[in-house]
């Protein structure tokens, strides 16, 4: 075999590269020079053979697959069985033979091979004679064909579709596990001991390294670290801990830039802040009480009070919990010094930001800026995001004020406004005790008309929920812990009602708890006889991957039958109108609609192009290989089927495909079901009517109830699609507690906290505030 390693013109560009890197059996202290990796060391069959199995698998699923490959120069103990295997069955190699040959050179003429499995419609081609065919492919090289097959595979400009990342850090400790100063990676096949205290660029799927790129800094910055000083020591805490040989003056314990060069550190700390409130917080700045707003360094960190590493949503708004660190006019990161309660909430009013918002009080109210403050004893003020009052920052309200919002909605409300310019709108938060704002939230997400007890448990949800989304510090780029719709829950204000009042005041503090945390409590309108676990719901990349709350499961709710198991069973389950059940005397308990097949069409077209564009990840097309994969919904054709890829618990349907003319869609998750099979007319056909249980029949909706439904389709003689009709139950998500399910217990004389331990299983009510 020829071991000269090829430098050539492939797919369209030169390849090549500066630098090597050792097979896994070698050994060596000595450092890699700073630039591209690979380019004079040749990649091996295993190491292809990890690269391609990683690309379309998790590392979990690439050791969960069956083993099923045998070779007989492969033990099945071998670091690179498992990847082989997975490679095989992918068909990229082949499966039993003479033997696999792992640790042999990657050639030519087999590279080209693999590139055409991965890529089979790439045009470009690597040119092979008899001349080169025989030489060892560089690492370096192999990682470039890597990337363009897979790009090309899916026509896509990155490899974000497989799950595949760059990371550059700086490599604390190899080993096993390998330390960076940003996490801890695996890396089979690979040795990383001359990488030591440099900073390297690599891919990156699941904690596990793909491929290496290149090393960036031989004696690298490591921006924006804690230190700490013991002696003549200095302690580096990222993703974990390392210690350096330090010489220079005292600093306090903080965070710094260190440069690391010969196994000595150089540090240069930056300045701390302390004591000062978190007024709004995301990936690019934070708003500090007194500093006002500042930049994030790149790459900054945010530690908890043990160091460990968080995000910035662990900063929660309105609170001074962390110590901040300043250099060069950036914020490095933040320290965390303690632990903060939920006393106060802060709410984004009007749904989201505003135009323009008009302020008046029947006993005056005054605004400042923190520069100066003008007083209303009467009348009221517009504010407009084009004023010079928010030039200095946020704008302060005093005050008992009636808000007038963009809808023309008017509320009136208590506690502490602030408002902000973002962009060419204003952000208003409502920052309020507690109980204070449950009082203006019980009487909106249920009637109060449901009974006293139905709205304790109402009140012990509402808390929980608030509680929860305080540390969650979700709506933080807006310096809110929740919004003031039904993307957080409803919100009135200062409005309030008699019932509400003595349900908050009779769970004053009373939160449900699982072990030793507050639950976490969703509630919805009706189920349709079943509800459903958490993890069936809500999943932002398609994957249903989240393992769920063991008190948020599917179950049954007054219906006495088996749970349907078939399509045909499902159906018939939402066909029939007399289903007892808790929710039955909700309007929502069952509904159906009907669509012409080219009605539907052109729902599709428009409501399919704006859920891929608002997340990608929900909206999957056929590829020609079998697969799904993220791509543009545009030119499919007429609707010609519909039928359900597959159900989660208590009937919730999770993936839902559509067939067409000129391919086929997927769409993940429930609520984005919901809004594709959008039940309003555009052009075409008839008006479409949802019609309900009780209560008259819908027009207008801008999605379904739920996705609790069935699908029957309507073909014309000669078998193609005329229409579509859904018969469905309930209205919401189906997570949690039913909030006509609450009306139906709480007349059976169920308390508030019976209800609640209902819906929400081996959980508790405690008060916990």
């Amino acid at each position: 075999m020829k071991r000269l390693l090829i430098w050539i013109v492939a797919f369209g560009f030169i390849l090549g590269g500066c630098s090597g890197m050792p097979k896994q059996e070698v050994t060596t202290t000595t450092q890699a020079p700073q630039g591209i990796i690979g380019d004079d060391i040749p990649i091996t069959r295993s190491q292809a053979a990890k690269m391609l199995a990683l690309a379309f698998y998790t590392p979990e699923e690439v050791q969960n697959l069956p083993q099923d490959v045998s070779f007989p120069d492969v033990s099945k103990d071998n670091w690179a069985y498992p990847y082989i295997n997975a490679a095989v069955e992918l068909e990229f190699f082949s499966g039993d033979g003479e033997g696999f040959r792992p640790d042999d050179d990657l050639l030519l003429w087999e590279a080209q091979i693999l590139m055409d499995r991965v890529a089979p419609d790439y045009e470009k081609r690597m040119v092979l004679t008899d001349d080169n065919r025989e030489m060892a492919v560089a690492y370096s090289l192999w990682t470039q064909l890597f990337e363009k097959a897979l790009m090309a595979r899916r026509a896509e400009d990155s490899m974000y579709s497989y799950g595949i990342g760059k990371k550059t850090q700086v490599l604390f400790m190899p080993g096993e596990e390998n330390l960076f100063d940003g996490g801890i990676y695996g890396a089979d096949g690979y040795d990383l001991s001359i990488y030591t205290d440099e900073k390297i660029s690599f891919w990156e799927k699941g904690g596990e390294i793909i491929g290496l790129i290149s090393v960036d800094e031989v004696a690298p910055t490591i921006e924006n670290i804690y230190c700490q000083k013991e002696g003549d020591q200095i302690i580096l805490t990222g993703a974990g801990r390392k210690e350096y040989s330090f010489e220079g003056s005292e600093f306090e314990d903080g965070l710094c830039n260190v440069t690391i060069e010969k196994g000595k550190a150089t540090v240069k700390e930056g300045n701390k802040l302390s004591g000062e409130f978190v007024k709004r917080v995301d990936d690019k700045e934070v708003y500090l009480s007194d500093s006002g707003e500042l930049q994030w360094a790149e790459n900054f960190r945010v530690y908890g009070q043990d160091l460990s590493c968080q995000n910035q949503n662990a900063l929660i708004c309105g609170t001074d919990l962390a110590d901040f660190y300043v250099l060069d006019d950036k914020v490095m990161g933040a320290v965390i010094q303690k632990d903060v309660v939920p006393e106060k909430i802060r709410v984004l009013l009007g749904g989201g930001l505003q135009d323009s918002v008009t302020v008046k009080g029947a006993e005056g109210f005054s605004l400042s800026n923190g520069v100066g403050e003008k007083d209303f004893t009467s009348g009221a003020a517009t504010l407009t995001a084009d004023l010079a009052w928010f030039d200095h920052g946020i704008v302060t309200v005093s005050g008992k004020v009636i808000l007038t919002f963009d809808d023309g909605q008017e509320r009136a409300y208590s506690g502490l406004i602030e408002m902000e310019r973002m962009g060419d709108k204003v952000a208003i938060i409502n920052e309020l005790g507690m109980e204070e704002y449950l009082l203006g939230v019980v009487p909106y997400e249920m009637p109060v008309s449901f009974g006293q007890s139905a709205l304790e448990a109402q009140a012990i949800c509402a808390r929980s929920y608030a509680y929860n989304q305080f540390y969650a510090n979700a709506y933080g780029h807006y310096g809110a812990h929740v919004t003031d719709t039904v993307a957080s829950q409803v919100f009135m204000g200062a409005d309030t009602a008699l019932e509400a009042q003595n349900a908050v005041a009779a769970t004053e503090g009373m939160c449900v708890v699982a072990g030793d945390r507050v639950a976490q409590t969703y509630f919805y309108s009706t189920s349709c006889g079943f509800g459903t676990k958490d993890s069936d719901v809500w999943s932002t990349d398609g994957t249903f991957s989240s393992k769920g709350k063991a008190y948020l499961e599917g179950q049954a709710f007054g219906v006495t039958q088996q749970m349907p198991k078939t399509e045909e069973e499902w159906l018939a389950f939402w066909q029939d109108w007399n289903m007892e059940g808790y929710d039955k005397e909700s309007a929502w308990y069952r509904w159906k609609v009907y669509f012409s097949a080219s009605q539907l069409t052109e729902i599709m077209e428009k409501t399919l192009a704006d859920l891929s564009a608002s997340n990608p990840a929900l909206v999957k097309v056929k590829q020609g290989d079998g697969s799904w994969a993220a791509a543009a919904t545009k030119g499919l054709g007429r609707l010609t089927g519909m039928n359900v890829a597959e159900r989660g618990q208590g009937g919730i349907i999770k993936i839902l495909e559509m067939d067409f003319e000129k391919g086929a869609v997927q769409v993940y998750t429930e609520n984005a079901i919901r809004k594709v099979l959008s039940p309003t007319k555009r052009t075409i056909g008839e008006t479409i009517n949802l019609q309900r249980l009780s209560g008259g029949t819908l027009t207008g909706q801008k999605m379904l109830p739920s996705a609790f439904f069935a699908i029957k389709e309507m073909k014309n003689n000669e078998g193609k699609l005329t229409g579509i009709a859904l018969y469905g139950g309930g209205c919401g998500h189906g997570v949690g507690l039913s909030q006509y399910g609450a009306k139906e217990l709480a007349a059976q004389g169920l308390s508030g906290a019976e209800i609640v331990q209902k819906f929400f299983p081996n959980t508790t009510v405690e008060k916990v505030m």
